[in-house]
This record gives C-alpha cells, structure tokens and sequence, in this order.
C-alpha cells in the first residue's frame, strides 16, 4: 500500500495514460481478433476433418457396393487397412451388418468395437443416412450406410481423431499468452517515446509561454515548431497576444484548407465510383466474352463433324476418279474449301439452341442412316461396322439432333481405332418398354480416371488439336432433351460401350397427357 501513491504519481502524466490505453486498447482488438481467426480455424479443420472422414466412409461404402459375387472378407479387410493407412487423422474402419436383427461387426481395423459403434451403425442403418457421434474427448465417429445388389448390406463405422483442432488451440493459447503481454509493453513505450517527443515537450513550451504572459511578459511568444494540432494552438496564442486580425486571417485560412481538402477528397471518391463503374463494366463484358466463347466451341463442334464427313466423301471420289482427271482436280479444290470452312468453324461466335423432340422417329431407320454416313471413313479405317437391329417402338425426337448426338459416338468410336478394328451399333428394347441404343467399339478405351468425367465439357481422350472435349458433353444434352438416359463403360485398351435409353414414344405422350 506505500508504493501505490508513487504508482499513481507514475499514472499522472498525460503521456503515460495515453500510451497505456492505446497498448491496452490495440492488444484487446488484435488478441480478440487472433482468437476469432484461430476459432475459424478451428471450425474450418473441423469441417474439413468432417469432410474427409465422410468421403473415406462414403469411399468405403461405395466399394462394398460395386464388389460382384460373394463378399471377400480377406479383400475387404486389406481394403480397409488402405483407407486406414491413408488418412493419418482415422483410428479405426469397421464394416457393421445387421445378423438376427443385432448389429455385428463384419471387418475391422481395431481389435475391439464399443457399443456406442454398433448403435452409431444401427442409427445410420435405420435412417439411411450419414449419423456423426458426439465427440468424446479427441475422437469422434461417423457412421454411413453400404449396400450390395440394390439392397441394405451394413453401414461403415469410421473413428477419426480431432487431435490436429486441439493442437491449434494450443498453440493458439500459447501465442495469444505471449503476444498480448509483448504487445503491450513494446506499444506503451512506443506511444509514450512518441507523445514524449511529438506532444510532452511542445505543450511544456505552450505552459512556459503562458506563464511569462502571466508575469506580465507580453512579448513572449511560443515557438510553432510543426503545422498541427499544437503548433495551431501556439499559432492562435501568438495572434491573440498580438492582434486580432491576424487570428482572424489565420482562421480563414484554416477554413481555406479544410475547403480545399474536402474538395479534393470529394474529387476522389468521384473518381473512385467512376473507376468502379468501368471494373464494373470490364467484368461484365469479360462473363459475356466466356459465355461466347462456350458457345462458339459448341456450335464448331456440331458443325465440324458433318464437315469431317464431307471431306471423306469427297477424298472417295478423289480415288475412284483417278489422279489425272480433271474432276480429282475440282474435288481438291472442294476439299481445300471444306478445310478453310472447318477452320472458320472453329472460330465461329454463334449460338443455336437445340429445339424440342417434335416428332415419332424410327430408331433403326436412324441408326441405318448414321452408319451410311460414317461410311467412307470407315472404309479408309479399316474399320468392320456390324449392325444389329430389333423391332422397336418409335421415339418422339428431334431426328436432326438425335442422329449428330449418334453421328458423335460413332465418330468418336472410329477415333479410337485409327489402324481398323470393329464396331457394332446395336437396337433393341430397353427398360419400361423404351429402346435402347448401344454403340461399341474395339479400340483404344477410356482411361479409368476420365471415365467418370467423360460427359463434362472440354474433357477429351484425343491429343491437343484433335478435339474440342464438347462432343460426348452434347451428345449427353441431346439425349437428355429426349427425356432419356446415356452411360459408358470401358476398360483402357478394352475398347469403350456408350449406351443410350429413349422412352418410347406412346410412354411420352402418356406423361404428357
């Protein structure tokens, strides 16, 4: 208690005060600002760890699923040591299945399972959905369904840790405990060096001018040592002691400047709403730009194929003229013009939108036309196109659309077998009485990692220039247009089989009536 008195004396400058609730001020602000950034952390890496744990667990249930035949428990075990051994954040994988109404633990990468997984499981089991435990501690469980052959087989329980979110909470601690204590002290002395220098000594000449004023000294004058806050106090003590009028010339010009400062700030924020304006307008022309650019590879894609087709005619009858003849002549140069058009094609701005299926269609009489337009190329491929056509209904479409959409397998099939290989196009009934369109090929096959991306846009197979990775994403639109349905399957260096279902056309008027 003797020592608080000279504490309080230590308090009384101005200076120290200030330079305290500026440090204690600015250390609150970046402290809570730090805890708030470390707590979105903390949601963002448990989301992420949500994230992660659900797709292993959704990973794992997929590959229950697509295994054919009875169930390998050795396999499954080894499948799930992999997914363990993955993610580092995983404790334990465990495959639950439901045996006399009880759950049972059919694999699993821990030696024992607690009850509250096989109730994690049943909960999933029963709700056909993903069911997250409450944490306890660092760990936490989530529990999704699996099923095999279209029907419930289990749920996969994955156990995963939140060591990585404890551990940022720590350090978190940690750096708030030395940093706000630092913060302050460094701030206060820097505040107060800066008040020292910028603010103490000149008011203790402003005091010291005064107090000569007050002995009578009326020739005293305090020193402006700088154009601010207190040189314009020792400025207006100056011309008080002086005369009136020159307080009254320097208040004019003080409003002369905050005019003119306001003006210009005033100035800046016009051409900062202007400058935002113009980005505003950069921005939308650029969107527009990109939506064109979607567009013209679209349309050059749909035009380009026909164009191949011509080209292929025309490169026939270039042979069967013989190279002297002066109508080879005239076909080289039609095929010089096909070329130039292709180019411009590609390049091509335009945009047609593919109208709605309008009219009872033969899909077989479709398919038949397809194949003798594909003709000569596969003639110059070597390719043998077989051809298997059952009696089916006819299908309300666009005839046009459909056969560039069966024009683009077809192509595409070719593309794949550049030294001859076989094809076959094959018609038949499909699900709930529609047709079902099935086109395959001999050739090179579909890598396992493009397979479940080969419909989006600009993905391809071919090698840069020889596609636009637009034409199975098309193909894909059309079908959709027609109310149907287009999957592939392959296998690398196993060829590829694109497969097309269409409802019939007495299916769709029913719908529509």
């Amino acid at each position: 208690m003797k020592k608080l008195p000279g504490f309080r004396k230590l308090l009384e400058p101005l200076r120290v005060r200030l330079a305290l609730l500026v440090a204690l001020v600015v250390s609150v602000v970046v402290g809570a600002s730090a805890l708030l950034q470390i707590r979105v952390f903390e949601s963002a890496i448990r989301a992420d760890l949500e994230d992660t744990t659900n797709k292993i667990a959704l990973a794992v249930a997929d590959d229950i699923e697509v295994r054919t035949g009875p169930l390998d428990h050795a396999q499954l075990a080894d499948s799930l040591r992999e997914f363990y051994e993955a993610v580092p954040s995983i404790r334990a994988i465990s495959v639950v299945t439901l045996k006399d109404e009880e759950p049972e633990v059919e694999a699993s990468t821990a030696s024992a399972e607690r009850d509250e997984a096989l109730g994690l499981a049943r909960a999933a089991m029963r709700r056909r959905e993903a069911v997250y435990s409450a944490a306890k501690g660092s760990l936490r469980m989530v529990a999704v369904p699996a099923n095999r052959e279209e029907r419930l087989y289990g749920a996969v329980v994955l156990t995963y840790s939140l060591d990585s979110v404890e551990q940022l909470k720590r350090e978190g601690r940690i750096v708030l405990g030395w940093f706000v204590p630092a913060a302050i002290v460094v701030l206060t002395l820097l505040v107060d060096l800066l008040t020292r220098r910028l603010i103490h000594r000149r008011i203790g000449s402003l005091r010291l001018t005064m107090q000569r004023v007050a002995q009578g000294d009326l020739a005293a004058r305090a020193p402006v040592q700088r154009q601010d806050e207190l040189g314009a106090v020792a400025t207006g003590l100056n011309q008080m002691l002086s005369e009136m009028e020159g307080f009254n010339v320097a208040l004019q010009e003080r409003v002369r400047e905050a005019t003119s400062e306001l003006r210009a700030r005033n100035q800046e924020a016009v051409e900062s709403y202007e400058r935002m304006l113009a980005l505003r307008e950069a921005l939308a022309r650029a969107d527009q730009m990109a939506a064109v650019g979607h567009m013209a590879a679209n349309v050059a894609h749909q035009i380009g194929t026909p164009l191949n087709l011509i080209s292929g005619y025309v490169q026939v009858l270039r042979e069967e003229q013989g190279p002297d003849s002066r109508v080879t002549r005239r076909l080289e140069i039609v095929q010089e013009q096909i070329a130039k058009v292709t180019s411009i094609v590609r390049t091509m701005l335009d945009h047609a939108r593919r109208p709605a299926p309008k009219e009872p269609t033969d899909v077989g009489e479709l398919v038949r036309r397809v194949c003798e337009v594909a003709r000569p190329k596969l003639d110059a491929l070597g390719v043998r196109l077989d051809l298997a056509v059952a009696e089916v209904p006819p299908v309300v479409a666009d005839p046009v659309q459909l056969e560039l959409a069966l024009l683009n397998l077809v192509t595409n099939s070719l593309d794949a077998m550049p030294s001859g290989g076989v094809a076959l196009i094959r018609v038949g009934p499909g699900g709930d009485g529609g047709v079902r369109i099935e086109v395959s090929d001999t050739g090179t096959g579909i890598a396992a990692e493009l397979l479940p991306r080969i419909f989006d846009a600009w993905v391809t197979t071919k090698a840069p220039g020889r596609g636009t990775g637009l034409g199975l994403s098309i193909t894909r639109e059309v079908v959709a247009a027609h109310g149907g349905t287009i999957a592939a399957r392959s296998e690398a260096g196993s060829g590829a089989t694109f497969t097309i279902d269409l409802p019939a056309a007495a299916a769709e008027v029913r719908v529509e009536n």
